[in-house]
């Protein structure tokens, strides 16, 4: 009987050990937007290399909506596209044409900081994946989009220590 059980002992040791490499080894893409004010704020996930998210909110000057589309890639944030049907907010972004989407590659570095809008809507989309920047903050708060690169160990235990679906933010009495 102790010749049947020590190889199998060996063998889950074996399969541990290998889970643990994997682990600790390697890296995950993970994309957190969460409340500077609030750090327990937040929404975190695994994203792709390449994959998009577009951020959509009412421009406050001309009350038209605009889509920012980014791309994370190797480690970064890159804005690809502006997109709106206003040749005006092209003009005040500093477009000369004023086509409906303005192709773009500018390198936003690992971050971004949005300011929660007092009385237009904002979200950030990715995938099938939508964040209304309203349920991370009150308006006037700052929130953060942020690309980092992380073991699948580091990522698994964020997930049991942080929240990562967002709540609704408590509203403030006047």
């Amino acid at each position: 009987m102790k010749k049947t059980v020590r190889p199998l002992c060996a063998w889950i040791g074996v399969l541990i050990a290998a889970g643990g490499v994997f682990l600790f080894s390697g890296d995950v893409t993970v994309l957190s937007v969460r409340n500077l004010g609030r750090p327990a704020t937040s929404f975190c996930f695994k994203t792709a290399s390449s994959e998009q998210l577009t951020l959509f909110y009412i421009n406050s000057m001309y009350s038209e909506p605009v889509e920012e589309v980014f791309e994370v890639t190797d480690g970064d944030i890159i804005l690809k596209a502006v997109r709106t049907s206003s040749p005006a907010v092209m003009e005040y972004y500093g477009f000369d044409n004023p086509r409906s989407v303005q192709h773009l590659h500018r390198n936003l570095g690992r971050a971004f900081v949005i300011q929660v809008s007092v009385n237009q809507e904002q979200r950030v989309t990715i995938g099938d994946r939508t964040i209304h920047l309203r349920d991370l903050g009150n308006p006037g708060e700052r929130v953060q989009v942020r690309v980092n690169r992380v073991s699948p160990a580091s990522f698994i235990l964020s997930g049991m220590m942080h929240r990562r679906e967002p709540r609704e933010a408590p509203v403030k009495n006047p």
